[in-house]
C-alpha cells in the first residue's frame, strides 16, 4: 500500500529521480519501484498495489506515465506486454562516471533479494541477471501479474476524476456495510491463487471476437443502444470502452455457475455498465435527466428479458440514486 499526498504533482514520488546532493549523481529508487521490480520476479504471482486515497492530488499528473503506458498493451508470445514506464536504465549514466547511475538503481531494486533469497541460489541469480540486462536495455515495464487499484472518497479536501483516468479504470462502489462481519479471528489459511487464473490474457477486442462472434454481437448490440441514447453528449463511448467491454463480459462466462449463459452475460453488462458509462455521467437535469432515463429502460429491458430480478441490478439502483439526488440538489453526479 502506498499512501498517496497532497503535494503530489508529478511522479517522482513513484518512480523517482536523480538527486546530486552528495556532488554525483543518484537515483532515488521508490517502494512503487521496488514493488514493480518484485513483481517482475514473481511472474506466477499476482501483486497487488493500493493507492491510498488515491485523489487527494490530481491523479492524471502524479499518474500520469502508468495512465499513458497502460495504453501500450499489447499481446506478444502469450504475454501482456507495455511500453517501459521508466526508460532504459542505461540512458542515466555517462561515459565520464566512475559509478554508473543504473548499477546503483539495480543494486536498491534487487537488494531485498539479495538479503533474503539468497545469492548463492543459481536459479535465482540467474533470474536476476536476465531482469537486470532486461531493465537496462528496455527499461522497467508493468508486468502483467500487476494489479493497481485505489481508495476513494469524495469531500472538499479531494480531487475529482478525470475522463481520462475514468476511461482506464474499473469504478467499483463498496457501500454496503455488515456491522456483525469481521468480529471473528481473521482466516489465516486463504487458499493461494495463481496471476494465470486472476488475470486475463486477452488485451483488445479482437482477441476474443474470433472465437465468441455470437455473444459479442450481442454486446456491441447492446452498447449501439446505448450509444444512441448518448449521442450529442459528451459521455458517448468509444473503442476502449467497446474491447473493455468484450473482455470484462467474455472473462465472466467461466464462473456462471448456476445462471444461464444469457443470465451471465447480462449480469456482467450490468456491473460494467455501472463501472464504465455511469461513472462517467455528471451535469444538470437539462443534461442528464433524459440520458439516466434512457439508460434505464434499456437496461432494465435487458434484464427483465434475461429472467434476472431487476431488484439487485447495480445499475438500475445507481440510476435511481442518481436522479434522486437530480430531483433535491438539481445536479447528479457518480460519486455523491
Amino acid at each position: 500500500m502506498i499512501s498517496v499526498h497532497p503535494n503530489w504533482h508529478d511522479s517522482t514520488e513513484l518512480l523517482g529521480y536523480v538527486t546530486r546532493v552528495s556532488g554525483n549523481p543518484e537515483y532515488i529508487v521508490t517502494d512503487f519501484l521496488k514493488f514493480i521490480a518484485k513483481a517482475w520476479f514473481y511472474e506466477g504471482i499476482p501483486f497487488f498495489l493500493c493507492l491510498d486515497e488515491m485523489n487527494l492530488a490530481p491523479v492524471e499528473q502524479y499518474f500520469a506515465e502508468y495512465l499513458s503506458v497502460v495504453e501500450s498493451r499489447k499481446l506478444r508470445n502469450n504475454k501482456i506486454v507495455t511500453d517501459p514506464i521508466v526508460p532504459p536504465l542505461t540512458t542515466w549514466d555517462k561515459a565520464d562516471q566512475k559509478t554508473l547511475v543504473s548499477d546503483q538503481i539495480l543494486k536498491e531494486l534487487f537488494h531485498e533479494f539479495w538479503n533474503n533469497e539468497g545469492w548463492n541460489n543459481s536459479t535465482i541469480a540467474a533470474r536476476i541477471e536476465e531482469l537486470k540486462e532486461q531493465f537496462k536495455n528496455t527499461g522497467i515495464s508493468i508486468p502483467q501479474n500487476l494489479i493497481v487499484m485505489g481508495t476513494v472518497n469524495m469531500d472538499e479536501t479531494t480531487y475529482s476524476f478525470s475522463r481520462k483516468v475514468l476511461d482506464r479504470a474499473m469504478t467499483i462502489e463498496m457501500n454496503h456495510v455488515d456491522l456483525n462481519s469481521g468480529l471473528s479471528k481473521a482466516q489465516d489459511n486463504i487458499t493461494p491463487i495463481t496471476a494465470k487464473a486472476l488475470l486475463p490474457e486477452v488485451v483488445e477486442g479482437y482477441d476474443v471476437y474470433e472465437q465468441n462472434p455470437e455473444i459479442c454481437k450481442s454486446i456491441i448490440k447492446y452498447l449501439q443502444q446505448v450509444n444512441e441514447k448518448l449521442e450529442d453528449s459528451p459521455f458517448k463511448i468509444a473503442y476502449r470502452t467497446r474491447n473493455e467491454f468484450l473482455i470484462y463480459v467474455l472473462a465472466n462466462l467461466p464462473y456462471q455457475g448456476k445462471e444461464t449463459q444469457e443470465q451471465c452475460i447480462t449480469r456482467a453488462l450490468d456491473e460494467i455498465t455501472c463501472m464504465k458509462i455511469l461513472s462517467r455521467i455528471e451535469g444538470d437535469k437539462n443534461k442528464v435527466g433524459t440520458v439516466l432515463d434512457d439508460l434505464y429502460t434499456i437496461i432494465q429491458k435487458r434484464i427483465e428479458t434475461s429472467g434476472i430480478n431487476s431488484e439487485k441490478s447495480i445499475s438500475l439502483d445507481k440510476i435511481r440514486r442518481m436522479k434522486k439526488k437530480l430531483e433535491t440538489a438539481y445536479y447528479c453526479d457518480f460519486w455523491n
